[in-house]
Order: structure tokens, then C-alpha cells, then sequence
């Protein structure tokens, strides 16, 4: 990802040579943006932002507490402890590490109790992320009793006998995108190999989903020769990240995938970012869709720009792997996503 002071210079350079009459406009909103939102501000705002939500959502008094309803991490009281998490990644605050405990404890009693509050696989929108999150949590903690215990409600979601199955053995129905389906499953796997350790979630479990995964989008895209892979959610080809092709191929290129699996994702998003918005550089809502409309996570540039970001780690990664001649010769490639 580009700088700011990389983008300011870039800007500059187009403003002298009069190729962007708006570049001068832009580049004065960045510098106030980087005068106005120093880091250790920004830092404070997010603290100040995250014990608001703590209030509301889980202190005696503010919040449903031990009534939660919805114990999920996108839009229930799992969301809390997830910032609760971040936060002591950034400040070291051991009362944020407790407070994501204790909250990961209550939202899985809930879970066990209410099965239909959090019937999904997905780290967001399921069973996956109360475990996950709940492991991370006790693993940081040093509580090896209770981090196991989260891994173990984590393993029994991996039983869950959809997961591996792909379009040519009937599917069992489960979506591929990442709020309700395989690949927020995927997601979960990969937060608890990343925070707890490499090969918690092994690969023996693992890529029989990223297969199926891959075989699924291989049978949505058959009427576009363009694309190599292509989704569906409720009957629409999604481009965003919650329920499209953004947020699949960010969590397929976690994966050392095969060199054919690796060339299938790279033209997915070089068909994507051919066919963007020419005047904005906005993505589509979903395959066709003329309107130029969204342009946050979900659905549009925010989570494509995401992907991106994440495919270019990805390449970087792949260049060091090679030795210096065959390096050197890549390099001096034309390559882009």
C-alpha cells in the first residue's frame, strides 16, 4: 500500500504536468487529513470509541449483558469483543483482553443454548467466530484449559459435513461468500492459525474447502469465458466482499494454491479491475449492474481495494520465493492485478 507522502508526491507530479486539474484539491485534503488525524489521536479516538460500545453493549446497565440475543461478531455482542481484542493489541490494556473473555464465555453459552442465534459456519455471522475469537482470547491470555475448549467447539463446526463438498457432489446448498458461507469459515481457520499458531486448523481440514470453493466458482462462471470463477448469493453474481467475489478471493489468496487455482483468482481480479467503473474507478454491486452507487465494504471499491492490497502482498511473497535470476527476470515483468 502506497504512503501518504507517496500519494501527496504522486499528486504533486500530476498537478505540475496538468494531467489532473483535481489533483491540487486532493492533494491539499491529504495533507490536512495527515495534519489533522496525527496517530496517537487517531489511537485515542478508537479507544474512546471502543469503551463507548463496551457501555452500551456490555456493562451492567448500558447493554443486554448476559440477556445477549445475537452473540454473533457482525452484528451482535461478539462485535464487542473483537474490538475489545484489537484494542489490547494495540494498548497491551489487560482489562480489554478479560473483557473479550468474558464476553466470548457468555456468547458461547448463548450459542450453546440458542442454536438458531448462531446456526453459520462463518467467522462473522456464526458458530466460528464466537470459537475463534474465544480461543485467541484464552490463548493470549495463557488459560491453555480454555483455549482448548474454544478449539474444540471450533473443530465441531469443521464437522459440519457441507463444508467440503462441491457443486459436482450436489453442494448440500452451502454458499461460498463470506458472511454465511465457506469462505467465512475459511476466515475463522486462518484468525486462529495467524493468533494462536500455524497449523491449529490444519490443511488436511482446510483445502478440501478451498477445493471446493474453487470448483464451485469454476461452475458459476461457465457462462463467462472472461472469468474464471464466479459466485452466486440468492441468486445474484456479487462483486463485494460480504456476499461476493471480493471477499472469496482475499481469503483463497491466503492459500498456497496450485499454479493453475493461483492463475484462476489473478484473472478473476484482472476481470474485475478491467471491467470497473471507467469514470470513478468504482467497482459494480454485482455482475452487470450499471449503478454506480456503494462504495464501502461490503459492496463496491472499499472491499475490492482490500483484496487488492492483499493479492500484491501476495506477489511480493512469491518474488522472494524465487531465486535471484528467475527473481530478477519477474521483476523486470509488466505485471499488474
Amino acid at each position: 500500500m502506497a504512503s501518504p507522502s507517496s500519494v501527496l508526491a504522486s499528486l504533486d507530479q500530476r498537478h505540475r504536468e496538468g494531467d489532473d486539474e483535481e489533483a491540487a484539491h486532493r492533494m491539499e485534503s491529504l495533507r490536512l487529513s495527515a495534519d489533522l488525524l496525527p496517530a496517537d489521536a487517531l489511537l485515542k479516538a478508537a479507544v474512546y470509541l471502543k469503551d463507548q460500545v463496551v457501555d452500551a453493549t456490555w456493562r451492567p446497565g448500558g447493554g443486554v449483558g448476559s440477556c445477549v440475543v445475537d452473540p454473533t461478531v457482525y452484528t451482535g455482542l461478539m462485535g464487542t469483543a473483537f474490538a475489545c481484542l484489537r484494542s489490547y493489541e494495540l494498548t497491551g490494556s489487560a482489562e480489554d483482553l478479560l473483557l473479550c473473555s468474558e464476553i466470548a464465555d457468555t456468547c458461547a453459552a448463548v450459542a450453546n443454548s440458542s442454536p438458531r442465534s448462531c446456526r453459520h459456519v462463518t467467522f462473522l455471522c456464526g458458530r466460528a467466530g464466537v470459537a475463534a475469537l474465544g480461543a485467541v482470547a484464552a490463548n493470549y491470555r495463557g488459560d491453555r484449559q480454555r483455549c482448548d475448549f474454544f478449539l474444540g467447539l471450533f473443530h465441531e463446526v469443521a464437522e459440519e459435513r457441507a463444508l467440503p463438498v462441491g457443486p459436482e457432489e450436489g453442494g448440500f446448498g452451502m454458499p461460498y461468500e463470506l458472511l454465511y458461507g465457506r469462505a467465512g469459515f475459511l476466515w475463522a481457520a486462518l484468525f486462529l492459525n495467524k493468533h494462536v499458531g500455524p497449523g491449529t486448523v490444519s490443511d488436511d481440514l482446510l483445502m478440501p474447502v478451498v477445493e471446493a470453493v474453487l470448483a464451485g466458482g469454476r461452475a458459476g462462471a461457465s457462462h463467462n469465458i472472461e472469468c474464471p470463477l464466479m459466485y452466486r448469493w440468492h441468486g445474484t453474481r456479487y462483486w463485494g466482499a460480504a456476499h461476493g467475489l471480493a471477499g472469496i478471493l482475499q481469503v483463497l489468496l491466503h492459500f498456497r494454491l496450485s499454479d493453475e487455482d493461483a492463475e484462476d483468482v489473478k484473472e478473476t481480479l484482472r476481470y474485475m479491475v478491467r471491467n470497473r467503473f471507467p469514470r470513478s474507478g468504482n467497482y459494480p454491486t454485482s455482475e452487470g449492474n450499471p449503478r454506480d452507487r456503494l462504495v464501502q465494504w461490503s459492496h463496491g471499491a472499499g472491499g475490492v481495494a482490500a483484496t487488492l492490497c492483499k493479492a500484491a502482498e501476495v506477489r511480493a511473497e512469491d518474488v522472494k520465493r524465487l531465486a535471484p535470476p528467475a527473481r530478477s527476470q519477474l521483476l523486470s515483468q509488466s505485471y499488474e492485478y
